[in-house]
């Protein structure tokens, strides 16, 4: 919660900057934006993690196993679509420019 305020703090004095409101293309904020989002998502896919593993180790057998493979799998899922977005934003940007 305390990082969601920080980013929303630095994003409003980002946005009453003058400067930066006339140097930052469209193209060049969504760039930025990704790399924010693609840092959240790689903590959020983490907590979930070890949320999901945590559940794990009230099983045993068989149940535990396939529960530590779905949470591994969920893990390089949510991981995979971020930094895929997170390319494409870089992609984008850098065809821009």
């Amino acid at each position: 919660m305390k990082t969601l305020a920080t980013l929303a703090a630095l994003a409003c004095a980002a946005a009453f900057t003058p400067t930066a409101q006339a140097a930052d293309s469209p193209a060049k904020i969504q760039k930025e934006q990704a790399e924010a989002n693609y840092k959240m998502a790689k903590k959020q896919a983490k907590a979930d993690e070890e949320s999901a593993e945590a559940q794990c180790k009230t099983l045993s057998g068989d149940p535990k196993k396939q529960c530590k493979k779905d949470a591994d799998a969920a893990h390089d899922k949510t991981m995979a679509d971020a930094k895929a977005t997170y390319e494409k934003a870089k992609a984008d940007y850098k065809a821009q420019n």
